[in-house]
């Protein structure tokens, strides 16, 4: 029964696709914790702009946020389930973009101040849940931006997708940039701050078919395999 089940999950990629799910997933999570333990000894930049002072506190944005944790599942899915040269271009660029994330993450370690959070109702309630598992670190460049533009960008290009479900990563990627704004996790620069370090390995990926990579490991494990047996 168990097996019977587990090859159903299996089945939903392809093989090729499942190492590099759970190498990025990996990485994602390295990158996003590990970077927190030397920034509680280092000096916080605040990164605010005049402008940032001047946007509103509004806890029922808090909605998207956590949204946000579901577009990306779908539209990983979609993008895992493409033929092997698409899949490997985006994972060796996504991979890329975490590096960089990590880099910039200790290199510029910003910080801001969050605003009191006294409502009872359910949105007041889930902002300070987030509040509380996710602290004011690691915020230039915004994650959240970051996968969200991925997903987009990712997607748009890529064959079989609905129009209508590439429009709605668009518009979702917009509701992502203003959420974390009204709900304090991010300033403004961390927006731009996503988007760039999200599209350059793009671009880089696609001008330099970064897919020989995935190819090049597909190879060196084959060999593995064959010289084992």
């Amino acid at each position: 029964m168990f097996k019977k089940e587990f090859n159903r999950i299996r089945s939903l990629l392809p093989g090729y696709s499942w190492g590099w799910l759970f190498f990025l997933i990996a990485v994602q999570c390295t990158v996003f914790c590990a970077t927190r333990i030397p920034l509680v000894y280092m000096n916080k930049l605040d990164l605010s702009i005049p402008l940032d002072g001047r946007i509103p506190f509004h806890p029922v944005w808090i909605v998207i946020y956590v949204l946000a944790f579901a577009s990306w599942t779908v539209t990983c899915f979609l993008l895992f389930r493409q033929r092997k040269e698409h899949v490997y271009r985006n994972c060796a660029a996504y991979l890329l973009t975490l590096v960089l994330t990590g880099i910039i993450f200790m290199l510029v370690p910003g910080a801001m101040e969050r605003p009191e959070v006294p409502g009872s109702d359910f949105f007041s309630w889930l902002t300070r849940f987030i509040y509380f598992v996710d602290q004011p670190n690691n915020l230039f460049p915004s994650l959240h931006v970051i996968c969200s533009y991925y997903c987009w960008r990712a997607l748009w290009d890529t064959e079989g997708i609905p129009l209508w479900y590439r429009r709605f990563n668009f518009i979702f990627l917009l509701l992502v940039c203003c959420c974390i704004l009204f709900v304090k996790q991010h300033v403004i620069v961390d927006i731009p701050a996503g988007v760039l370090v999200s599209e350059i390995p793009l671009q880089l990926a696609r001008r330099f078919r970064w897919e020989r990579l995935g190819y090049a490991l597909e190879k060196r494990i084959e060999e593995k395999k064959t010289g084992c047996s």
